[in-house]
Parts: C-alpha cells; structure tokens; sequence
C-alpha cells in the first residue's frame, strides 16, 4: 500500500482525468466540493487552535472549485461573476447567511485581509494559465504583503501546478491543502517557500476513478480522511 509520498508525480492532466472518471463513476462535484470544504474546515480549525469565537476568517475566491470550496468554508469573496455554477452556489449561500461579499477592487480587501487571524486561498490553483492576472494579482500581493496566515487550497495561487515554479506573483502559505491528489509541483525544490505544510484529504475520488488513471492508492486514506505530506 503505497504512502502519500510514494505516489508517482501526477500532472493536471492526470488530476483532471481522475476527476472527470469520478464523476463518470457517479460522483457529483458538488460531492467532491463538500468533502474538500469539510477538510478546510478542519485544517483552518487546526490553525487557529480552535479559537474560533473571535476569529476572522476571509476567503479570497476565484471563479474555479478552488474558489468554490473557499467559499463553502467561510468568508470574503472576489473574482468575476462569470463563475462556475458550484461557485455561484456558494455565493449564494454566503449571501443567504448575510456573510460579508467584497469585490476585489475594493478599499476594504486590504484591511479584512490584514485584521484575518487566518485568510483562505481560493484564488487559483491547479487550473493556473501562466501568471496570475487582475484583480487576482493583486489580491495575491495583498495577502504576501500583510504578512496573512494563509491556507492555501490546491497550491498557493501563482505557483505553476506541474514544474512548481512560482510565478509572478505566488502567494506565501503557512499550510497548502491538496484536495484528492497532490499536484506535481507541490514536491518541487522552490516550492516550499511558498506552501509552508503540506496536508492532502480525501474528496472521495472512486478506486475505477485512480485505476483509469493508472494510479494506485490503496491505503492512502486508511488511518485518516487527512494526511500530511510535508
């Protein structure tokens, strides 16, 4: 039974091919987005000590599933209105909840950022197209400028999925949450810089969705529906 570091190095091509297989298998990503959001949920509970009370918490969301699990667990969103419908979904019930929405170009991002005692990064991840662009960009200089405690869901915005080369610019984690399988460039040499800890959950991919990729992680979930990686 192969442990989580001795899986072999798996492209976004392989990680879109597992998720499309799952769903092929029956799996609705809605489903996926919940266990995903369920598991950030617990690390972000981990980073504050569980002193949740008088806790603020941002999410800064983009329009993909990263944005929309970040948005499914707690605060802020910003990104496009053309979303995703898992993401539209979110913003509706964070709408339905009466939970602050802010757009990214808006004065106050800087200051709920800073005052965060922890800020989700739900930017962009595996689905990363070259360097970040606006408003993104900025959202991810404004987290790296204050200094947040950051969890990263996927791998920091900004850092390119496969080689692990940070782009211009890559968010600085204190904790990266991969969500089913770890992305290639999460072990890369310049890529700790920016994850800080590494922990990956399970979001319920089928084993016939891992074998039609020609992967095999029997036991990898066994102990935990969450395990550290680094």
């Amino acid at each position: 039974m192969p442990g989580a570091l001795e899986l072999p190095p798996i492209s976004t091509a392989i990680l879109a091919d597992v998720e499309q297989a799952a769903v092929d298998c029956g799996v609705t990503r809605d489903q996926m987005t919940e266990a995903a959001a369920r598991a950030a949920a617990a690390i972000s509970r981990k980073m504050l000590d569980n002193q949740l009370a008088a806790a603020t918490v941002v999410a800064l969301a983009g329009n993909g599933v990263k944005g929309s699990v970040a948005l499914q667990a707690l605060r802020i969103v910003g990104g496009e209105r053309d979303m995703r419908p898992e993401t539209a979904r979110a913003v509706a019930v964070c709408e339905l909840l009466r939970l602050p929405l802010l757009q990214p170009r808006s004065p106050a991002v800087r200051g709920a950022v800073a005052d965060a005692k922890l800020v989700l990064d739900g930017l962009v991840g595996v689905g990363l197209d070259g360097a970040p662009r606006e408003p993104l960009a900025s959202l991810i200089r404004i987290s790296n400028e204050v200094r947040a405690n950051a969890l990263s869901l996927e791998c920091p915005s900004g850092l390119e999925p496969d080689s692990g080369e940070p782009l211009q610019p890559t968010l600085k984690a204190r904790t990266t949450l991969a969500l089913g399988l770890p992305c290639a460039g999460l072990f890369a040499s310049l890529a700790w810089q920016f994850t800080g800890e590494v922990w990956l959950c399970d979001i319920g991919y089928p084993p016939e969705a891992l074998e039609q990729a020609k992967l095999d992680a029997e036991g990898l979930f066994e102990t935990n529906e969450i395990i550290r990686l680094r």
